[in-house]
């Protein structure tokens, strides 16, 4: 008889539900397990452009914690069903994962020790999230993570990763430093967005496929690691942190471009290496208020480590072209929020250089605007989001995009969160955002957390 050996994501699933329920009947031993989670669909439709569907998922999202007086444990594991079928052929009738599409993910699991090498010394490992900045989500410090572009309406998420972080407390500040073994590039936006292939060509060629090879950074310590460290302080009533970063940029970088003639038309198809060069990043970052106004504040400074140059392969010759430059430059965010007395609150923020942008030359502006009202003793919740990206202040009507829209989410009952809104996008296709201006939709969302 025939056996089909479990895949390792089948075998995953297994063992963790299996280790779940085995939780309560565990000894004690000073150990408190806590299980907790959540529940979500989440389905969008995409009415311009390519008319349909763009997501349609099923979450469960587990969340263990385990707490002894010295160690702390948590995990959180999230199981997502994709209703879409990505069936191609008659072949795939008999591959499960294709008619309904299903991944499991590890999204943390780290343990935290403490007083291990000294009382006053914090030590967490495992995969983590570690969150550094005080602006809101839009943080330009917080670069130990990578990006996470994979849901366009969250587009400030991050991949945890496997990391040793040490927290001192020598008195009335923190020093911490991470420690992060591997490299993992960044997440990039999913492939049912409608985004036109590019690449600058001459203008008597026109692109015809666009191709490319990752290379990415040797698998050893001295090459693929990333180290970081922080001081935190409150001073003056405000919370002060400084910070350095030395690693891989987490967004690929040409390094070459083979230009290959298809006919006599100028069509021409592109092949790219893609590399991710090192940086060094120092930072700092300010939160408190002013009245009854919270404020914030992060700058950058980036040096990349060396000049990139992407070298370009055609049939009439060789040449170099700068991809990167070795000078320093800065990224910031300024931002704000206030509540007025009936209950109406307001957040808005300013920056300057978004996660992908790198180069003096290459920074763009963006002007992000929130207001929100709750209704029905905060049961319902009224949201509209506004934003504006300018890619050129002297040209702001040819190089500049605007996205957002509006969303209500209604609250009855504890625990369950029932949200519809639209994200609308249009601008100029050379700017970040206004390359998507096909890709307008309407979400409907339903969350049970437990």
């Amino acid at each position: 008889m025939n056996r089909t050996m479990p895949s390792a994501r089948s075998l995953s699933i297994f063992l963790l539900v299996g280790f779940l329920g085995l939780m309560p009947w565990a000894p004690s031993q000073g150990v408190e397990p806590e299980l907790g989670g959540s529940f979500e669909t989440d389905t969008r439709w995409r009415p311009g452009g390519m008319d349909g569907y763009t997501r349609n998922e099923t979450r469960l999202t587990l969340k263990l914690d385990a707490r002894s007086p010295q160690v702390v444990f948590h995990a959180e594991s999230r199981i997502r069903y994709f209703s879409l079928s990505e069936v191609q052929t008659s072949t795939d009738f008999n591959d499960s994962d294709l008619i309904q599409p299903w991944r499991h993910e590890l999204y943390e699991a780290y343990a935290d020790i403490y007083g291990l090498i000294l009382e006053n010394v914090d030590l967490r490992i495992g995969k983590q999230r570690i969150v550094w900045g005080t602006a809101d989500e839009l943080n330009v410090i917080d670069n130990l993570n990578p990006d996470d572009f994979g849901d366009i309406l969250d587009f400030a998420q991050k991949i945890p990763t496997l990391a040793l972080r040490l927290d001192y407390y020598p008195g009335d500040f923190t020093v911490t430093t991470v420690g992060i073994p591997g490299f993992t590039p960044a997440r990039s936006f999913p492939s049912s967005w409608d985004v036109p292939p590019t690449f600058p060509l001459p203008p008597e060629l026109t692109l015809g496929t666009l191709g490319d090879v990752v290379a990415l950074p040797d698998n050893r310590p001295q090459d693929a690691s990333t180290f970081g460290i922080r001081i935190k302080k409150t001073l003056l009533e405000y919370d002060w942190s400084f910070s350095y970063v030395y690693g891989h940029d987490e967004w690929p970088i040409p390094t070459q471009a083979e230009l290959i003639p298809v006919d006599t038309l100028g069509t021409t198809d592109v092949e790219l290496t893609l590399e991710y060069p090192c940086q060094q990043i120092m930072g700092v970052d300010m939160a408190g208020a002013v009245g009854d106004i919270g404020v914030w504040a992060e700058g950058a400074v980036f040096f990349p480590e060396e000049r990139v140059y992407t070298d370009i392969i055609s049939p009439a010759g060789d040449q170099d072209e700068l991809a990167l430059d070795d000078e320093a430059y800065v990224k910031f965010v300024i931002g704000g929020d206030y509540t007025f007395s009936n209950g109406l609150y307001v957040n808005a923020q300013c920056m300057h250089g978004f996660f992908t942008d790198r180069g003096t030359d290459n920074l763009e502006d963006y002007l992000m605007l929130a207001i929100e009202q709750s209704f029905l003793r905060d049961e319902l919740k009224v949201r509209l989001a506004v934003a504006a990206e300018v890619a050129d202040v002297h040209d702001i009507e040819g190089r500049s995009a605007y996205f957002g829209g509006p969303q209500v989410t209604y609250a009855p009952v504890d625990g369950l969160e029932m949200t519809l809104g639209s994200m609308l996008l249009a601008g100029d296709t050379s700017t970040q955002f206004g390359q998507f201006n096909e890709n307008d939709m309407v979400y409907c969302q339903v969350k049970y957390s437990f």
